[in-house]
C-alpha cells in the first residue's frame, strides 16, 4: 500500500491527538535532526503531522517523492518502503499501531527482509 500525504491537513495539535486516540493509536512528539535514510519499512502502521520543518518522503515503490511542509499529514502502512530527508531537521506528532517498545530491532528495517 502506497504512502498518503494530506497538505494542509493540521488543523490544531489536540485534534490530531483526539484522532490518534480515537483509533487507539500511540502518540508522542519527536524532533527529528537532518536525516536523509536510504529505503526501508517498519513491522507497524505510522502516522504523523509535520509541526514543524520540512520532509522529503520516498515512496520507495512508485519512487514518487512527496514534499511534506508544516501541517501535512503523512500516513505510512505497516511494509510500506519508504525513506526520509530533511537538510534542516523536522519535528512531528506521530502516531503508531503498537507502543515503542514494540516497535522491534531494528525499527528501519532494510527492504531485503520485506
Amino acid at each position: 500500500m502506497p504512502v498518503q500525504i494530506d497538505l494542509d491537513a493540521l488543523t490544531d495539535t489536540a485534534a490530531a491527538e483526539r484522532a490518534f486516540a480515537a483509533r487507539d493509536m500511540h502518540t508522542m512528539q519527536i524532533d527529528v535532526p537532518p536525516v536523509q535514510n536510504a529505503p526501508h519499512w517498519h513491522s507497524f502502521d505510522a502516522e504523523f503531522y509535520v509541526l514543524s520543518g520540512h520532509v522529503s518522503l520516498t515512496d520507495a515503490e512508485s519512487g514518487v517523492v512527496h514534499e511534506c511542509p508544516e501541517g501535512t499529514r503523512v500516513v505510512v502502512p505497516e511494509g510500506t518502503l519508504h525513506a526520509e530527508a530533511s537538510v534542516d531537521g523536522y519535528t512531528v506528532l506521530l502516531g503508531t499501531s503498537v507502543p515503542p517498545e514494540q516497535f522491534g530491532d531494528p525499527v528501519d528495517r532494510p527492504p531485503e527482509t520485506l
